[in-house]
């Protein structure tokens, strides 16, 4: 019985781990969505503004404004690098997470299984007394009955 107890604490604990991995996981997914969002609406707004240079002189831009879209166009090149790193180091820490939540999830169902074969096992022990007794009163009532008709 004190093994199924220990085994109970360990699901629990099981339960609990697997819980924090997979709200850790979630937390870790949302951020790598939206710092893919942000490189995504960076990536949009450099492609227009680079669309726009290729227009410029058609549309009668001064060269001074010409100038300033592309030291524009060169600070969103950097935003986009900053941003396409931060995307990637949080797609690996969500990968990280969700490993760890695999690795969680696995283990409480170890548990679960142990602590299910330990259980059938222990109700089959308990059960066993019940059908010796059992067992004994037909044999006792099958002696007893050939015992008559013989008589």
């Amino acid at each position: 019985m004190d093994d199924i107890n220990q085994i109970r604490n360990l699901v629990n604990q099981a339960k609990r781990e697997e819980r924090k991995a997979s709200n850790d996981m979630y937390n870790h997914e949302n951020r790598a969505n939206h710092e893919q969002s942000q490189l995504e609406s960076c990536l949009n707004y450099r492609t227009e503004c680079l669309n726009g240079l290729k227009t410029a002189k058609d549309s009668g831009l001064s060269v001074v404004q010409i100038r300033e879209c592309q030291l524009l166009v060169k600070y969103l090149d950097s935003v986009v690098e900053t941003r396409q790193y931060k995307a990637d180091i949080s797609q690996e820490d969500y990968e990280k997470a969700e490993a760890v939540w695999q690795e969680k999830l696995g283990s409480l169902k170890n548990y679960k299984q142990v602590l299910e074969k330990l259980e059938t096992e222990n109700k089959d022990q308990q059960n066993e007394p019940e059908q010796m007794v059992k067992n004994n009163r037909l044999a006792h009532n099958n002696t007893y009955r050939l015992y008559n008709e013989k008589n």
